[in-house]
């Protein structure tokens, strides 16, 4: 499980109840958005709060869709094989993964969830949302973006919106320099895939269940809060604009950011090797 929501359980007593499997339409809730995740505890209102939050302080796209609460690993397994994922990715993104965002959809394993507390929850679901939106703004399709790129600006997402509902003590910064200091330590720079290898979801999903894959999401943050910090925040959305009439991902890299894919690369990996333990 990832470093950042392992953090988040052991601030508060875990949750119990097991909901049942369900589908929430994002379009009916009538929950308000809360300002204070502490205010938080159930799904309508984390989503409501989420896209308060992506939608009006970061301009990303009106959250729709459903949210479908499933039973377990292979309630999620099924979900994958009947979306065209193989065998193999599908069973591998079952095993690792708690919930999965799509085109106007957020997948969510109950049997894990169960297990987490609310702030959790958040901090997952704020992660998933900011995939729902990728998906809107490559016009609705999976795309070829970079898979680094799609987690770890969901991920610089979910820090956004993590600092902004006051989850426990985190905020974007301690984020960072927890994330930078953990994939800089003796070992552990050195196992790091390099960005090339981490281009689609097959490839993510294969390092994903390697030894390496407590570096992953660590390692997509690190590269893509470097990225957004050396240009913006809307040049990252229109990254992923852009593949609605392109799939030319290095084309549209060049376009979104104004620098080649392979120039950024270079320069993440000296960023990299600049960061203290």
């Amino acid at each position: 499980m990832r470093l950042l929501v392992l953090l988040a359980i052991v601030s508060a007593s875990c949750a119990a109840r097991v909901d049942p499997p369900r589908a929430i339409d994002l379009a009916q809730i009538q929950a308000r958005p809360e300002p204070r995740a502490e205010f938080v505890n159930d799904y309508e209102g984390a989503m409501a709060s989420i896209a308060a939050i992506t939608e009006k302080e970061l301009g990303l796209p009106k959250l729709q869709g459903t949210v479908h609460l499933l039973a377990d690993r292979d309630a999620m397994y099924a979900v994958l094989s009947e979306s065209g994922a193989d065998a193999a990715t599908a069973k591998g993104a079952a095993d690792t993964m708690l919930a999965i965002g799509a085109h106007r959809a957020v997948y969510v394993n109950q049997a894990s969830f169960a297990r987490l507390n609310w702030n959790a929850r958040l901090m997952l679901l704020s992660h998933e949302a900011a995939h729902v939106a990728q998906y809107e703004l490559s016009g609705g399709k999976r795309s070829t973006s970079d898979q680094w790129l799609r987690e770890g600006f969901a991920d610089w997402v979910q820090a956004y919106v993590t600092e902004k509902m006051q989850i426990g003590t985190m905020t974007r910064d301690s984020i960072r320099s927890r994330n930078a200091r953990f994939i800089s330590q003796t070992g552990m720079r050195e196992q790091l895939p390099p960005l090339a290898k981490l281009a689609n979801f097959p490839e993510w999903v294969a390092v994903a269940n390697s030894p390496a894959t407590k570096l992953l999401y660590p390692y997509a943050f690190i590269a893509t809060d470097f990225l957004i910090s050396r240009h913006s925040m809307g040049e990252a959305v229109e990254y992923f604009r852009l593949f609605a009439k392109s799939d030319d991902r290095l084309a549209n890299f060049r376009q979104a950011f104004g620098e080649e894919w392979s120039a950024f690369d270079a320069a993440l990996r000296q960023h990299i090797a600049q960061l203290k333990p």
